[in-house]
């Protein structure tokens, strides 16, 4: 599949902030705080339903490790990796046993076809250069029977109709303010990511919206701070949720804020077909 023209790209503002902790979401959470999102996540019974109990998992770009120690308290033998050394100090302090190490999800330690499965979810966009280099890593990593469970942020319908315009329009207003912005992340549209997918090498078996169940929200969270619930982190206020209600209920893929893949490793050079379910 041929991929036309560039995904969607997010920009923020320029704070100079430490390049370990850009764009990570778990700046001012507790490790406990994290660990429990994982239920409310939609995902959450997809990686149960396909990772293996027996082998090795992955997770590459694990941050504070929450879905490592969700994983791995349901009995998955599961390591994490990530650069950002203040995230990997406060996964320790939290459980000093916990298989989290300083490595790179460009260039690992790890031999070829060390893992049964791995596990991506929300990194390889923040890659300006694209995530070939990524999905490079986590097919070499893999071996040759392994399947890649993986999330990017979605080009969702809400996000093409109205949110892109406004931050471009935002953006547009403050540079002329005098604003710096620097790249964040890619969104992607379902065949965009796709596209990547079966260029790396992989064949895609399920495609399924990630988002958090009610009460709490992800994609409408993220994009419009204006119905946030002043109280509590990643839930919606009224106005929040009573939107949420009447999207969802035309389409979860209309405001989710990200898509999720179950692809299996295949031999480069071999062509298969993508479906989708």
């Amino acid at each position: 599949m041929r991929r036309t023209g560039q995904p969607y790209k997010i920009y923020r503002v320029d704070e100079s902030d430490a390049p370990e902790t850009r764009g990570r979401s778990w700046a001012g959470d507790s490790i406990s705080e994290n660990i429990q999102l994982c239920d409310y996540q939609t995902i959450a019974p997809t990686l149960l339903m396909y990772l293996p109990r027996a082998g090795r998992v992955l997770e590459s770009g694990c941050g504070l490790g929450r879905w490592v120690f969700y994983l791995r308290e349901r009995g998955f033998n599961i390591t994490g990796i990530d650069l950002a050394r203040p995230a990997i100090e406060m996964a320790k302090a939290y459980d000093p046993s916990v298989p989290i190490v300083f490595d790179d999800v460009l260039h690992s330690q790890y031999p070829d076809g060390s893992f049964a499965a791995a596990i991506s979810l929300g990194v390889v966009e923040h890659f300006e250069e694209g995530p070939q280099r990524a999905l490079a890593e986590l097919h070499r990593v893999l071996r040759d029977d392994g399947i890649l469970l993986i999330s990017v942020p979605v080009q969702n319908l809400l996000r093409k109709l109205l949110t892109n315009r406004l931050k471009d329009a935002y953006r547009w207003y403050r540079k002329r303010q005098g604003m710096v912005f620097v790249f964040e992340e890619y969104r992607f549209t379902r065949e965009e990511f796709r596209s990547y997918l079966e260029s790396a090498g992989f064949e895609i078996s399920e495609v399924v919206p990630d988002d958090f169940r009610p009460p709490k929200n992800m994609g409408l969270y993220a994009d419009y701070p204006f119905l946030h619930d002043r109280h509590k982190k990643w839930e919606l206020n009224a106005l929040g949720k009573v939107l949420s209600r009447m999207l969802d209920a035309l389409s979860p893929w209309v405001t989710c804020a990200g898509v999720h893949y179950v692809c299996w490793k295949r031999r480069l050079g071999f062509p298969a077909p993508l479906a989708e379910h």
